[in-house]
């Protein structure tokens, strides 16, 4: 009986911290309100975040408010996928922060301008807007900048966005960039060549993801990290060389870089993410150090490597 007594008071303890937890929960979630083509949330100052918006307008003013609610934010993914639409979008001064992948997807946006109340930007809000071809900033803009029409942030040095539509066949990233943000080069299919300068430190998550004509690219000496599917799907990459700088080569970082065979890793990379070479050319060789992390990470996933001052493939000794 006693035991059956202690059960049930766990069974009850446990059901009761569970009830609480959900509640607590809920309280945190916040509540999705609509207004016209638009959903938003309330931020805790009691202003609008755009969270979604449903209209099929070709050219689009935001409003600056929602419901008497002052629109300071569009969140992440707001605008995903409104490609059979929006050839412009008209940001009010009201906004400060636009979120990550704001745009994402939308074909049909020719241009953008930003305005100078914008402060805090995610990663590209325009990936894969395979028509954009102009991104207004003001010269006079606080946090953001255009150089060549490839947007910047000025406070963090960090490229933001290179835009899609863009044609030319190479590019050189300003000298004191000090990253290169997440899906900065995404989609952008007519590079052949892109030049990273020694200032650049630190190269985001799905940087050059589809850049399906890029056939050359130097990582510099500065860059410590390579992140998730930063090379994905480049089918053009035949090789490339890790500096000695690198320390780490995210997730799937090659995968589906069908056309390379050779690519050389240093000893200092103590960190290869999971089917960073999966779907590569069936030649492929990875060039790795003797007693590197890369080559027990070559032999763990059955991968054909070399030695820098190897004659031949010795890896079929070992």
């Amino acid at each position: 009986m006693k035991k059956f007594a202690g059960l049930f008071l766990a069974l009850c303890l446990i059901l009761t911290f569970s009830i609480a937890a959900a509640e607590e929960t809920a309280e945190k979630a916040p509540i999705v309100h609509t207004s016209g083509d638009y959903e938003y949330i309330l931020l805790p100052d009691g202003t609008a975040e755009i969270t979604q918006y449903w209209g099929k307008t070709t050219e689009l003013t935001i409003p600056s408010a929602l419901d008497d609610y002052i629109v300071t934010g569009i969140g992440e993914e707001a605008f995903f996928m409104r490609r059979d639409y929006l050839t412009s979008i008209n940001i009010p001064d009201s906004v400060i922060s636009i979120g990550n992948l704001a745009f994402y997807g939308c074909k049909s946006l020719t241009s953008i301008t930003i305005p100078d109340s914008v402060t805090h930007m995610g990663s590209n809000p325009f990936k894969y807007c395979e028509n954009l071809k102009e991104i207004y900033v003001s010269p006079d803009h606080p946090t953001l900048a255009t150089i060549d029409g490839v947007l910047f942030d000025k406070t963090e040095k960090k490229l933001i966005c290179y835009p899609c539509a863009f044609s030319a066949k190479s590019y050189s990233i300003p000298h004191g960039i000090r990253a290169i943000g997440d899906d900065a080069f995404f989609y952008c299919n007519s590079l052949t060549s892109i030049s990273i300068p020694d200032s650049v430190t630190s190269i985001g998550d799905e940087v050059f993801a589809y850049c399906i004509s890029l056939k050359s690219i130097t990582i510099p000496n500065s860059a410590t990290s390579i992140g998730d599917n930063a090379f994905y799907f480049c089918a053009s990459l035949a090789s490339i060389s890790i500096p000695d700088s690198v320390t780490s080569i995210g997730e799937m970082a090659f995968n589906k870089c069908s056309f390379l065979t050779d690519i050389t890793i240093p000893n200092s990379v103590i960190n290869i993410g999971e089917n960073a070479f999966i779907d590569c050319s069936e030649n492929l060789i990875l060039t790795v150090g003797r007693d590197s992390y890369a080559r027990q990470y070559a032999i763990d996933n059955k991968l054909k490597y070399t030695y820098p001052d190897a004659n031949a493939l010795d890896w079929l000794n070992n």
